[in-house]
C-alpha cells in the first residue's frame, strides 16, 4: 500500500552536505555562502512552472512534493532561469517503486510547453544490487550518457530517506556526488552541443494504469553560477570518463599521471616525445620508462605511436614491481618489423607479440614516420590485440611462460634507449 503523504515526509533523518567539492567548496552549500542562491523559497513555487504531464506538485513542510498521477508521461518542474556552467545542490527523497531525476541544461520542442529534453541525473532508489541514482540520462535525448561500463549499481543512495546531491557541470563535463561520494564523472561532447545550457527541472516519472500513487519530493535547492575560470580548471583537473567510457591516460599537455626519470617531452600538437638524453642506451634503465601512477586491472587500452627505423619499445601492462617489469609484468612488443621478409615467421619478439608466450599472427607494422594504432584488453586471463585494424593475439595467459603474472599492476612505456626515439599520442584506457 502506497505510503501516506504524512508518513513519507516524517521518516526522521539527518543529513548535512558534507560534500567533496572542487577548490574551496570542501562543505555543503549554505544560502549565504558567495555565490549560492536559493531558488526554491520553502514556500511557494514562484518562478517555477510545470511542463509535460498531469503529476502534481505541492509545497509541503519546506518541501516540493511531486506525486504520480495514473497513466501519465513524465512530468516537469522547471525553473524559470537557464544555467551553463554551474553548481547545483538540493535534497531528494523517492518512493522506492519511483523512478526521477533532476534535469540540467534542458530545454522544450518548438514551444515552452514542448517535450522537455536534455541530460537527466538520476533519482532512482537502491534494489539488492544498488542504485543508478546520480549517473546521467539523455532524457528525450538519446538515452543514457553515463557509459554502460561506468554505469555500476553503487550502495550511496539510502532508501527512505533524504539523500543530498551535488552537481557541478562545466563545459561538456558533469560531475555527481549523493551523500558526499561521487558517483559520476561524465565528459560528453555531443550533448554539450546539443545542450550547453538550459532549465533545472524536477522530474516525476510516468506511471500506467493500475499503479500510485508514488511520491518524490526535493528541498534545499541552491544553485551557484560557476565562472569561465573556475570552468578551466574543472575541466584541466583529473580525468574524466568520455562518452565512450574511455579516460584519457596523457593529456596532451604534461605528465599528470605518470611517473618517470626518463626525458619524455610533451609536444604542441599533443603527442609526446621520447626522446634519450645522449648517452642513455639500453632498455634496463627501468625508472627512465613511462610508467602510470595507478594500478590497472581489467581494461581497454588504445594508443597510438611511431617509430624511427627499427625503432624498438613496448607496452607494459599489470606490472607490480616497477623496478623489475620484464620478470614481474606482460609486454606487448611495439617493433618496427616493416621491412621483415613475409616468407619469415613472426616470433613473440616482432612487433605486437606478447613476449614469452605468443607471437602476432600477421604482421602489421607500418613504415617508420607513420602512426600506428594498438588497442590491447586485458580482462582476466585473456589478452587481445589489434593492430591498425586487425586482430593480432587472441589468447589466455593462464598458461605457459605467463601464468603466474598478476592479475593488476601498473601501465608502462618502454625506453629502450639511443637510437629508439618514439612518439606517442591518444593514450586512453576504459576500465571493464
Amino acid at each position: 500500500m502506497p505510503l501516506t503523504l504524512q508518513s513519507f515526509l516524517r521518516v526522521p533523518v539527518v543529513l548535512c552536505f558534507a560534500l567533496a567539492s572542487f577548490a574551496s567548496h570542501l562543505g555543503g552549500a549554505t544560502a549565504d555562502e558567495p555565490g549560492w542562491v536559493e531558488i526554491f523559497d520553502g514556500k511557494t513555487l514562484g518562478g517555477w512552472t510545470q511542463r509535460n504531464g498531469t503529476a502534481t506538485y505541492a509545497v509541503v513542510d519546506g518541501t516540493i512534493v511531486g506525486t504520480t498521477a495514473e497513466g501519465s508521461p513524465n512530468s516537469f518542474l522547471c525553473f524559470d532561469k537557464d544555467y551553463g556552467d554551474f553548481e547545483l545542490a538540493l535534497e531528494t527523497k523517492v518512493d522506492d517503486r519511483l523512478n526521477a531525476g533532476v534535469q540540467i541544461r534542458s530545454k522544450t520542442d518548438g514551444n515552452p510547453q514542448g517535450h522537455v529534453n536534455g541530460p537527466q541525473v538520476e533519482v532512482a532508489a537502491a534494489g539488492p544490487n544498488g542504485s543508478v541514482a546520480g549517473y546521467v540520462y539523455g532524457e528525450s535525448a538519446g538515452g543514457w550518457m553515463t557509459p554502460d561500463a561506468a554505469r555500476i549499481p553503487h550502495k550511496h543512495f539510502k532508501n527512505g530517506e533524504w539523500n543530498t546531491y551535488r552537481v557541478l557541470a562545466t563545459g561538456p563535463r558533469i560531475q555527481t556526488w549523493i551523500n558526499g561520494e561521487q558517483v559520476g564523472d561524465l565528459v560528453h561532447e555531443d550533448r554539450y552541443k546539443s545542450h550547453p545550457k538550459g532549465f533545472i527541472g524536477l522530474q516525476v516519472h510516468g506511471i500506467g494504469k493500475g499503479s500510485g500513487p508514488f511520491r518524490v519530493a526535493y528541498r534545499g535547492i541552491k544553485v551557484r553560477e560557476v565562472s569561465a575560470d573556475e570552468a578551466a580548471k574543472v575541466a584541466a583537473a583529473a580525468p574524466a570518463a568520455k562518452a565512450d567510457g574511455f579516460i584519457d591516460l596523457y593529456n596532451g599537455k604534461d605528465l599528470t599521471g605518470w611517473e618517470t626519470t626518463g626525458n619524455w617531452l610533451p609536444q604542441p600538437d599533443g603527442s609526446l616525445l621520447l626522446q634519450q638524453r645522449p648517452g642513455e642506451t639500453g632498455y634496463s634503465r627501468f625508472d627512465a620508462y613511462l610508467w602510470t601512477k595507478e594500478k590497472y586491472k581489467d581494461f581497454v587500452l588504445e594508443l597510438e605511436y611511431t617509430y624511427p627505423p627499427a625503432g624498438n619499445s613496448g607496452l607494459y601492462f599489470r606490472v607490480p614491481d616497477r623496478k623489475n617489469p620484464v620478470a614481474t609484468g606482460i609486454e606487448i612488443q611495439i617493433l618496427d618489423c616493416s621491412k621483415k621478409p613475409a616468407d619469415q615467421p613472426l616470433s613473440p619478439h616482432d612487433h605486437g607479440g606478447v613476449l614469452y608466450h605468443q607471437a602476432a599472427s600477421m604482421n602489421m607494422s607500418k613504415a617508420p614516420g607513420e602512426w600506428n594504432r594498438m588497442i590491447l584488453t586485458a580482462q582476466g586471463p585473456r589478452v587481445q590485440v589489434e593492430l591498425n585494424g586487425e586482430k593480432i593475439i587472441d589468447t589466455k595467459i593462464d598458461e605457459g611462460k605467463l601464468r603466474n603474472r598478476p592479475p593488476e599492476g601498473y601501465i608502462g612505456l618502454q625506453d629502450h634507449g639511443e637510437p629508439h626515439s618514439l612518439r606517442f599520442r591518444n593514450i586512453r584506457i576504459k576500465p571493464l
